[in-house]
C-alpha cells in the first residue's frame, strides 16, 4: 500500500519570486544554464519539482549540487517518481531522496511532480503523486493552481508540438516539464511574482539560419505518447507514410521515428507531426534533427519542420 504523501507548507509573500523547475533529470548543465539566465539570488524562492538527477548525462553531480543547493533556506525540491534510490549512491544521500517531500503548499499554490487527486491533501499518497500521467487531461479541477511536471508538456500538444509551459485556468493546472529527455526538449523555469506568470527556458540545440521564407502550414496532427499507434501506408527511405490511429489522418513521419512495441503495435512519437514553421529569410532556428531536404527545428519552443 502507498505511503501518505509528505507535506511541507511554505508562507510565501506575493511579492517574493517563485522559480519552479521541473525534471532536470541529470542535466546539470542546463540547469546551471538556467538558473544564470532568470539570475537567481537569494531573494527568489526556488522550487525543484522532481525527477532531479536520473536517466540524464550528469546524473551523479547534478544530485550532489540539488543537495548542496537545497542547504540553502531558499531552495526546496520534491521527490519525483525517477528519483530512485539506488547503489551508485551513498548513504547519505539515499537519506536524503527519501526524506524528500511529495508536495509543497502556499497560501496559493500546490507544487507536486506529477499530480493530486482532489483537494483534500490529506487522502494524498505518494506514489500517485510522483506519478500520475497526463494529470491536465484528467476530469479534474482545483481551488489552487496546480504546478506539476513529470509529463513533457508536449504530450499535451495534439496539433502544434510546444516545449513551453501550459496553464489550464479552467482546472488551474499548470504543467512545466519542458522534455529534457525528448527531441527538442528544454529546460523551463516558470516563475511566479505577484500572481503573474513568465516563463524562460534553455536548450543547447544549435543555430540554423534559415534559408527562404516559409509560411505557416498543417498543425493540423501532433502524435504523442498516448496516442501513438499507427499504420504503415508507404514506406519510403528517409519519410514513410502513416495513418495515425486514433483519428484516421495519414501523414509523413521519419523512420527513425517509428518502431514496434512488445505487442507488435506499430507506434510513432516525436517528429511525428505535420506543422511547419513560419520563418523569414535569414531567421535563427535552433535544430534538433537533419534531413535530405529538411529539418525538424524550434523556435520560440515551438517544434516543427523547415524546408531546406
Amino acid at each position: 500500500m502507498s505511503k501518505p504523501a509528505k507535506i511541507i507548507d511554505l508562507k510565501i509573500p506575493k511579492e517574493r519570486r517563485i522559480i519552479c523547475i521541473s525534471d532536470i533529470h541529470g542535466n546539470l548543465d542546463l540547469l546551471l544554464s538556467l538558473l544564470d539566465k532568470v539570475k537567481f539570488s537569494c531573494d527568489d524562492m526556488l522550487i525543484l519539482l522532481g525527477d532531479l538527477y536520473t536517466k540524464g548525462p550528469q546524473s551523479y553531480e547534478t544530485l550532489k549540487y540539488v543537495i548542496k543547493l537545497c542547504k540553502k533556506n531558499n531552495v526546496y525540491a520534491i521527490r519525483g517518481n525517477s528519483d530512485w534510490v539506488n547503489d551508485n549512491i551513498n548513504d547519505s544521500e539515499k537519506e536524503w531522496i527519501e526524506n524528500l517531500p511529495h508536495i509543497i503548499e502556499t497560501s496559493d499554490y500546490i507544487f507536486v511532480h506529477g499530480g493530486i487527486s482532489s483537494n483534500d491533501l490529506s487522502k494524498e499518497k505518494a506514489d500517485e503523486c510522483m506519478k500520475n500521467d497526463a494529470f491536465m487531461e484528467k476530469d479534474l479541477a482545483f481551488e489552487k493552481y496546480i504546478v506539476t511536471g513529470h509529463w513533457p508538456t508536449v504530450n499535451y500538444c495534439h496539433k502544434i508540438p510546444s516545449h513551453n509551459p501550459i496553464i489550464n485556468e479552467k482546472k488551474r493546472i499548470i504543467s512545466i516539464d519542458g522534455g529534457t529527455i525528448k527531441y527538442g526538449g528544454q529546460l523551463n523555469a516558470f516563475i511566479i511574482r505577484n500572481s503573474k506568470f513568465t516563463f524562460e527556458y534553455v536548450d543547447f540545440l544549435p543555430a540554423f539560419e534559415v534559408r527562404k521564407k516559409q509560411f505557416e502550414s498543417g498543425g493540423t496532427l501532433n502524435i504523442t505518447w498516448n496516442d501513438r499507434f499507427v499504420e504503415l501506408i508507404e514506406k519510403g527511405e528517409e519519410f514513410s507514410i502513416y495513418k495515425h490511429i486514433k483519428t484516421g489522418q495519414a501523414l509523413f513521419i521519419p523512420n527513425i521515428s517509428a518502431w514496434i512495441d512488445d505487442n507488435g503495435n506499430i507506434c510513432a512519437a516525436n517528429l511525428a507531426t505535420d506543422y511547419y514553421l513560419p520563418v523569414d529569410a535569414g531567421e535563427i532556428v535552433f535544430v534538433e534533427k537533419r534531413f535530405s531536404n529538411k529539418i525538424f527545428a524550434k523556435k520560440d519552443g515551438v517544434m516543427g519542420w523547415v524546408n531546406l
